[in-house]
């Protein structure tokens, strides 16, 4: 048995998920999640020259781009409880906003610690794969498959 230590770089910073965020975020949708939009706007304060930090939030991990390294940090337990709360008021949300009315979320303002751990550095995407995966894609259109739609199950599988 061969044991060894690896040290890992970590960066670690906290952001606020406003009220803001919560009234303009989509439940069920990752790329409009409350706490993906923050991260996002925390993210251009700390690095403003990136033009994407292809930033993703699920209820187990948190993963974005800084400053040309991946990093991937583990969801804080009051993130994971407002993600689920916020992402259960789906219908409602939808309902309120099919009848013209407003829809006053559950969900309060909370602050988010992350800790984060640095991973590969990003290498740009050679033509020859976006081209496999455009054709891809259109194969996909073609066959008549539908486009991924994430469900609440989806979102939290295992973490709840």
């Amino acid at each position: 048995m061969k044991q060894s230590v690896r040290k890992q770089k970590t960066i670690s910073f906290t952001f606020n998920v406003t009220k803001a965020d919560i009234e303009q975020g989509d439940c069920l949708k990752p790329e409009r999640c409350m706490i993906r939009v923050a991260l996002e706007r925390k993210l251009r304060e700390i690095d403003p020259h990136e033009k994407n930090h292809h930033s993703r939030v699920d209820g187990g991990h948190m993963r974005f781009n800084l400053k040309g390294f991946h990093y991937s940090a583990d969801t804080p337990k009051n993130a994971k409880a407002g993600l689920i709360q916020f992402d259960r008021e789906g219908k409602a949300k939808r309902k309120a906003e099919q009848s013209g009315e407003i829809f006053k979320s559950k969900v309060d303002p909370f602050q988010v610690k992350l800790l984060a751990i640095e991973g590969r550095k990003i290498r740009p995407m050679t033509r020859e794969r976006q081209d496999q995966i455009n054709a891809a894609r259109k194969k996909r259109v073609a066959a008549g498959q539908k486009q991924k739609r994430y469900t609440l199950r989806d979102r939290i599988v295992g973490f709840a």
